[in-house]
């Protein structure tokens, strides 16, 4: 009564609802992981943006882990380095496309950080730092890496227009040595005009992994079930008088 199941094509049938049952299966069990990832991080922000402000040279030693205290706030004072300023390219705020406004400054104690002054429309031009003493405040941030399919960097040379911070290849066009994390600007002494504005904060929810987890369960459970229904459909037309 089952031998049919043994034909080829029944077990070419066989094959192709096992793989895709597979494949549907693991892209459930990946967004779950994406959601664990993102809870992971929404908990960090939550912690490490709350604590107080902190000056950096507190933070930032020869033994911090920059995972572990990413999003901290911080405070800095020192000159920027106005002759050293570049941008970061293809950044959108609020629908708006442009620019995000870079500026190492040199600390009173002599550390070099880069700060991430904000967001600027391609429609405005890039207003200069302030060439005095400045005291910036705001957030601990990780060197950014470049994800898969990422615009690439100039691995060479001197460049003034990044696709990211990436603290280890920016470091080599400068003299010295520029601090593993960089600020993300929240406000500043003197204070900026309008423009840069502040970079804004990252959407702290659950976003839609968890309902695409759900649709590719479901999917692979239709597909286990059809399966069921086609072979349940040709015994009972087997076992049919002829």
């Amino acid at each position: 009564m089952y031998r049919f199941l043994l034909r080829p094509r029944w077990i070419l049938l066989h094959l192709l609802a096992g793989i895709m049952v597979v494949l549907l299966v693991n892209l459930g069990f990946w967004q779950l992981h994406r959601l664990d990832q993102r809870q992971t991080f929404n908990s960090l922000v939550r912690s490490n943006s709350s604590a107080s402000v902190t000056p950096l040279e507190s933070i930032l030693t020869a033994k911090t882990t920059p995972e572990a205290v990413e999003w901290r706030p911080v405070t800095v004072t020192g000159s920027y380095l106005v002759d050293d300023a570049f941008t970061v390219v293809n950044k959108s705020q609020n629908g708006a496309a442009g620019v995000n406004s870079v500026v190492p400054l040199r600390t009173t104690t002599g550390l070099t950080v880069l700060i991430n002054r904000g967001f600027i429309p391609l429609a405005q031009s890039v207003p200069p730092p302030p060439g005095s003493i400045v005291s910036v405040t705001g957030f601990l941030r990780r060197s950014q890496t470049r994800s898969f399919g990422g615009a690439i960097d100039a691995s060479i040379g001197v460049v003034l227009e990044w696709q990211r911070i990436d603290i280890p290849r920016i470091d080599a066009q400068f003299d010295g040595d520029l601090a593993p994390m960089y600020i993300q600007r929240l406000d500043s002494n003197p204070r900026e005009g309008e423009w840069p504005a502040r970079v804004i904060n990252p959407t702290l929810d659950n976003g839609t992994h968890l309902s695409y987890a759900v649709q590719w369960f479901f999917f692979s459970a239709c597909i286990v079930g059809g399966w069921a229904f086609v072979v349940h459909r040709r015994i009972k037309s087997d076992k049919s008088p002829k």
